[in-house]
């Protein structure tokens, strides 16, 4: 079940709607995710949106369980680390959404699913390096 302020609003069919489809923005950006794992940054840049629309939009998905942080990360445009997030099939409980170590085997299907959606050299430098870190 989701967590809200207003307990009142935590009934079963609240919850339900809650992970039901993406909308608008979310739904742009999960699209997105599912033809690679990217970065805020990298998302901002594709599909043009601001950086608070995008980061309010990956946001909104994870707690809705359907992305996920998949264990490597990035440089963005600015010089800084950033999460690479994945999209998943179907969303995952709220539970699962919980920081936890990441396997090694998550990290060589993120690994693959940017190999496959860009193949570029620095991409395939970026995936060893998050790889040495697992």
């Amino acid at each position: 079940m989701r967590t809200t302020a207003n307990l009142s609003t935590r009934t079963d069919t609240s919850d339900a709607a809650f992970v039901a489809a993406p909308k608008g923005a979310a739904a742009r950006l999960l699209d997105a995710l599912r033809d690679s794992p990217r970065t805020v940054d990298e998302l901002m840049v594709d599909l043009e949106m601001s950086h608070s629309t995008c980061s309010a939009g990956i946001n909104r998905l994870m707690r809705m369980g359907w992305v996920v942080d998949c264990g490597l990360r990035a440089v963005t445009r600015a010089g800084r680390t950033a999460i690479v997030w994945r999209a998943l099939d179907t969303p995952q409980p709220i539970a699962h959404l919980r920081p936890t170590r990441k396997t090694l085997a998550a990290r060589i299907d993120c690994a693959l699913r940017i190999l496959e959606a860009n193949g570029s050299k620095a991409d395939i430098e970026f995936v060893l390096r998050g790889l040495a870190d697992a």
